[in-house]
């Protein structure tokens, strides 16, 4: 059964559906820390305003999945909600803590730290084989990041630490995202992460005594928004992502989140490009494009040129064959 659905998986088109599914979560990634910075400027509470975005994350894809949700193995459900209620609510505090001392794009910068974990360890365990075009695209990605963050002006160190250890955090919940949704839904996958998230937050939350601390009718509208689009939407396509084309490739895919986060907040936050910033950008882009290109493998075309020679030679020979008889 396993090896029927990973030859299924393994398909062309349902590769280029996981990289479809990829760049889109990318795309609604990085809308996600400009929601987040707007509401902690109009004085949300980070334990309120994540408690109430995964609560409603939580409830819509509990009933997207329905009878799916009834089909997760016990197992994978609480390793799932042990995943949530663990490590996704430590990235996303330290995440969005990182968002209150440095600008978003910089944050979703060393947030990417997380990106030679991943295909490291993918690689080290076999799950996907770390060849020429994708160390290649690695190294550019990471390149290009770094290119971003140079031209970043300087940030806060304890912004950057919680950044940084968000990465560390968000690596191990990939690697172990992908070992539990092997043949498994991912929207009820999601559904139970997103519940222990959600009950993680509004636990903290009621002891503080902060859950009504949304920020006003604009928080209140960026709690909802995050929930749909950053939680149903982009969490979902991120893990079926992962399901189809594995953890690293997924992982370096999702990188659009960094072009297309600056530019979104050089529009919408007023943060200025630098020349820098947007030559990383580009890079980050082209390493993505590289990455999906089908270059000819050496041993088809030495092949071929064996093929070619061969029948010349075989030509050759009949011609001189045929002026001896003549």
């Amino acid at each position: 059964m396993r090896g029927s659905i990973q030859g299924v998986l393994g398909t062309p088109r349902i590769s280029r559906l996981g990289v479809g599914l990829c760049l889109a979560a990318g795309v609604a990634f990085a809308i996600q820390p400009i929601l987040g910075t707007i509401a902690i400027d109009h004085g949300a509470a980070i334990v309120p305003m994540l408690g109430w975005r995964y609560l409603i994350a939580a409830i819509v894809l509990a009933l997207i999945a329905r009878q799916a949700l009834f089909a997760l193995p016990l197992r994978v459900a609480m390793s799932a909600f042990g995943l949530g209620l663990v490590l996704y609510t430590a990235d996303s505090f330290l995440f969005y803590s990182a968002l209150e001392r440095t600008s978003a794009p910089f944050a979703t910068l060393l947030h990417y730290g997380h990106l030679a974990v991943v295909v490291g360890v993918a690689a080290f365990t076999g799950r996907e084989r770390l060849n020429a075009k994708r160390v290649a695209a690695l190294v550019t990605i990471l390149g290009g990041i770094a290119l971003v963050g140079g031209g970043a002006v300087s940030p806060d160190a304890l912004g950057v630490a919680f950044a940084v250890a968000s990465a560390g955090v968000y690596a191990v919940y990939i690697l172990a995202s992908d070992r539990l949704l092997r043949d498994v839904d991912p929207i009820a996958y999601s559904a139970v992460l997103t519940a222990g998230a959600a009950i993680a937050f509004m636990v903290m939350g009621g002891v503080k005594g902060d859950l009504t601390t949304l920020g006003g009718p604009t928080g209140v509208t960026v709690v909802v928004a995050g929930a749909f689009l950053g939680s149903v939407f982009a969490l979902t396509a991120f893990l079926a992502g992962i399901r189809l084309v594995g953890p690293g490739t997924a992982s370096l895919l999702v990188t659009v989140e960094v072009p297309f986060g600056l530019t979104l907040a050089a529009v919408v936050l007023g943060d200025r490009l630098t020349g820098l910033q947007l030559s990383g950008a580009a890079v980050v882009v082209g390493a993505i494009v590289m990455l999906q290109l089908r270059l000819p493998s050496p041993r088809p075309l030495a092949a071929k040129a064996i093929e070619l020679r061969d029948r010349l030679l075989d030509a050759r020979a009949a011609r001189r064959l045929a002026a001896r008889t003549a």
